[in-house]
């Protein structure tokens, strides 16, 4: 959950929660802004690794009470809606039905419907087919981004591409495992189908005489603890697309699934002098994972 409501009906955003929660405020008793029953803030931390593994940052979310459930009905409720978009005749050959009541969905008809696809302007409608299979693909991707249950999907759905299964871990990203994603972009011998998502930190139109005119929408970074003194990685997803209009449709702030054939970006690197040793200076390196996006239905705002 991204927001949720105090007792006397106010709306609390995930970022005004952090806010009072960073300046040590009493924070409101909440309920979820669907059904009314009880939830609480979790705010951003860090996880520890397994197996000495470096810690990894967790953005701060809103999850049930303990004990408590969403109502029938209620949009957060995503098993309930699981089983109906399932049960809905969705387009057998994108998402049979297998016989243990699984069902599966078939990535290979996506890579192939984006690989003809064109990223020059306008962004692209799809066709009927298609944009049916991609609404249905980001209708289960929001479901996951909503729910707190990591095993929903995995429970009821099977990935594959061609005649290979793939894992759900090789397939979603949320911003903490963008490093997993690129590491994944980098051994792969062609763009691969991926979802990611993010929140949008920043849009960066082009400079006047910029003879490419492409607009890039830029995710808040993932900043990765290395371990090493000094230097700090951080990995950023950016999507690009000449249309400046349609990507600053998704506002700062908002959070968004990115579906498509990713690719790794140049890395850059950066020094500055450290701000209170001047014989020490600090490294950044940043990596990019970016997007060239063909059709309009691969970005959606998670709601």
């Amino acid at each position: 959950m991204r927001k949720a409501v105090g007792t006397h009906g106010t709306l609390h955003r995930l970022a005004d929660l952090q806010k009072r929660h960073d300046a040590q405020q009493t924070l409101p008793t909440l309920l979820c802004d669907g059904c009314n029953v009880p939830v609480r803030f979790v705010p951003a931390h860090d996880r520890s690794g397994a197996d000495g593994a470096l810690p990894a940052a967790v953005p701060a979310y809103i999850a049930l009470n303990k004990g408590a459930e969403h109502l029938p009905g209620c949009r957060y409720n995503a098993r309930s809606h699981l089983q109906a978009l399932l049960a809905s005749g969705t387009d057998p050959e994108f998402l049979p039905a297998l016989g243990d009541g699984r069902h599966e969905l078939r990535l290979l008809i996506l890579q192939q419907a984006l690989k003809r696809g064109s990223a020059g302007p306008p962004p692209l409608p799809a066709d009927a087919p298609f944009d049916g299979h991609l609404r249905t693909l980001n209708d289960l991707l929001i479901l996951q981004a909503m729910c707190e249950d990591d095993t929903l999907l995995t429970a009821q759905l099977t990935l594959r591409l061609g005649k290979k299964r793939v894992d759900w871990a090789n397939f979603l990203y949320g911003q903490d495992r963008y490093d997993e994603a690129w590491e994944r972009l980098g051994s792969a011998s062609s763009e691969l189908p991926l979802a990611l998502l993010g929140t949008v930190r920043s849009h960066r139109t082009p400079q006047p005489g910029d003879p490419h005119r492409v607009t890039f929408l830029n995710c808040a970074p993932k900043y990765q603890h290395t371990g090493v003194t000094d230097r700090r990685d951080f990995y950023e997803v950016s999507v690009g697309h000449t249309d400046t209009a349609w990507l600053k449709s998704f506002p700062v702030g908002a959070e968004i699934v990115m579906f498509g054939l990713w690719r790794q970006g140049r890395s850059s690197t950066a020094s500055r002098p450290h701000p209170t040793d001047p014989r020490r200076t600090i490294t950044s390196i940043t990596h990019k994972l970016a997007l060239r996006p063909s059709f309009t239905g691969q970005l959606r705002v998670v709601e």
